[in-house]
């Protein structure tokens, strides 16, 4: 789960140009149908999945959002999200991190269908569904990590899978919260295709067939921010993206990313990254040929190495939260 500044790029046409992005997060899953990363976050915009996905915390507090739920973890703690569920996060302390398993959608058909389930764990006592689910986790990043025979990665993924359905309890969601959720993914999908022209809360909320007060209050409560606010994250991951590449003028960013003028730019990267476009990019190129131990300033998600320490830590963090 990656800021779309990552997970997103625009892919090309057929006549060569490119098109915008929706708010599904763009996987490339392996022969293996999992995707298994862990990093450092500090913050994730709305988006969704096709397929399920597993959270555990390995660091630190997170925020998330799933759907319009507020939801707290704390190291050692897991949710799962069921697929098509908008979700976002937002570290409560520093150095915060997680592992994430996103399923791939080649693992389930229409006589296999993912399961829909409410699950996450509740308590520092953890009973013994919870403790089969972390046991199972454990063993498919082990597989993982020491590379084992592909059959028995997926023989893992599907025994992983089986401890979560006898763990969660089925779940059906109304139809209003469906409906209503369908709508807020028409105006997130909507702004991520048109953040470079000028956009209001009106033009959002028509597209939607929402009414104004109506979408208003739904986004805030989905996004977490205020339909300004958000518009300018989304447009400042992209300029982050762009800024990477040293030949374009930061002036001609500012503008391709949907800022009216130069300073506005500046303005956004001082108030959400601590730092001007400028320095950004400076600090971007410095590092180029540096190993990264430390989510940089300025920056919101550093991928961690899947090894046996992070196994190691894994482990630790259970313990921890299942310590009296």
């Amino acid at each position: 789960m990656f800021p779309f500044s990552v997970t997103h790029p625009r892919p090309a046409t057929p006549a060569g140009r490119q098109t915008h992005n929706s708010g599904y997060e763009l996987i490339a899953f392996d022969a293996e149908k999992l995707n298994v990363f862990a990093a450092e976050v500090r913050y994730c915009e709305p988006h969704w999945h096709p397929a399920p996905e597993l959270i555990t915390v390995l660091a630190g507090r997170f925020s998330l959002t799933v759907g319009q739920q507020r939801v707290e973890l704390s190291a050692g703690e897991m949710l799962y999200i069921n697929a098509e569920e908008v979700h976002s996060l937002n570290a409560q302390a520093s150095g915060s991190q997680l592992l994430t398993v996103q399923f791939s959608p080649g693992l389930f058909d229409e006589l296999h269908p993912a399961p829909s389930l409410t699950w996450r764990t509740h308590s520092a006592s953890q009973n013994t569904h919870e403790r089969d689910v972390f046991q199972r986790l454990s063993a498919l990043l082990e597989q993982i990590i020491d590379n084992r025979a592909p059959f028995q990665r997926i023989a893992a993924i599907y025994l992983l899978l089986d401890a979560l359905v006898t763990a969660g309890q089925p779940t059906r969601r109304a139809e209003n919260s469906l409906r209503e959720e369908e709508m807020i993914k028409k105006g997130i999908d909507y702004i991520n295709q048109n953040f470079d022209q000028p956009l209001t809360l009106s033009d959002v909320a028509s597209h939607t067939g929402m009414s104004y007060s109506w979408f208003s209050r739904l986004f805030k409560k989905v996004s977490r921010h205020n339909f300004k606010e958000y518009l300018t994250l989304v447009r400042l991951n992209k300029a982050r993206t762009l800024l990477q590449d040293t030949r374009t003028p930061i002036t001609e960013i500012s503008h391709s990313c949907g800022f009216q003028e130069h300073k506005y730019l500046i303005a956004a990267f001082n108030k959400y990254c601590g730092l001007t476009p400028t320095e950004y990019r400076k600090r971007f190129v410095s590092r180029q040929n540096m190993i990264e131990n430390e989510l940089a300033q300025g920056e919101d998600c550093l991928c961690l190495p899947l090894n046996a320490a992070l196994l190691a830590r894994l482990t630790l963090s259970n313990q921890s939260q299942s310590a009296p």
